[in-house]
């Protein structure tokens, strides 16, 4: 009877605990799937329990609210680093090929939630348009988007996920050692004030839909429970 070189050099024991710890692995490289909404509809009268539930999901996911403004339903998180095969405590990562992305390349996330009036868009901008800077705070045009804290009907909320690397400048990678690898330097005559600048520059390298897609799961399921009376609203406003 064959036998495989799994089992004669490992035993049988051997070959269970391998066909375990294998099964570990494809678990442990990431929970997020596309089965969440990637448009969650509600009435203006849950706007207020639908915005503190995306700011409650961005805390959970590690990524609390940097920035949150009601009237114009946008609110910007905290990056977060993504969890890497050096890290298996980590299972915030989407699939396999993010996890090996993030142990050579340092990567991170940080969401944007977007909340507009159902079937709303930007106004196009021409061609030949004269452009004449940002309104002034509290005009008739700065407000004319709309103020979704007095506005009446169905809101639309759509999240955002985008994936930033971290690079070097001027870095030039040694293909022989690790140990050889050098980095460039911009002369700057005159410079002597003596400051520190970092290296590192975060660039932006795609969006996580799978990532967006779970936590509009979250915000969703929270939405849908009945409210209760120790809702806070302690979110930044701006």
């Amino acid at each position: 009877m064959f036998t495989s070189p799994t089992k004669r050099i490992l035993g049988m024991r051997g070959a269970l605990a391998l066909g375990a710890l294998a099964s570990c692995v494809v678990a442990l490289t990431g929970c997020n799937t596309m089965s969440g909404p990637a448009v969650i509809e509600i009435d203006s009268t849950n706007y207020s329990k639908a915005f503190e539930a995306c700011i409650e999901a961005s805390r959970s996911a590690g990524m609390p609210p940097q920035a949150a403004d009601r009237t114009t339903g946008i609110i910007e998180t905290e990056p977060r680093t993504i969890g890497s095969w050096v890290e298996p405590w980590r299972f915030d990562s989407t699939g396999a090929m993010q996890k090996a992305e993030n142990t050579a390349q340092f990567q991170r996330r940080r969401v944007r939630f977007v909340f507009t009036p159902k079937d709303w868009q930007p106004e196009s901008i021409e061609a030949i348009a004269t452009m004449t800077g940002p309104a002034a705070s509290g005009s008739v045009d700065d407000l004319k988007r709309f103020d979704l804290e007095t506005y009446k009907g169905p809101i639309e909320i759509r999240a955002r996920v985008f994936v930033e690397r971290n690079f070097t400048d001027g870095m030039r990678i040694n293909t022989w050692s690790a140990m050889l690898t050098s980095q460039t330097q911009t002369p700057t005559p005159g410079v002597t004030d003596g400051t520190t600048r970092a290296q590192t520059t975060w660039t932006p390298v795609g969006r996580d839909e799978a990532s967006e897609r779970t936590i509009m799961a979250e915000i969703q399921t929270m939405i849908d429970q009945p409210a209760t009376s120790s809702q806070t609203t302690d979110a930044p406003s701006s």
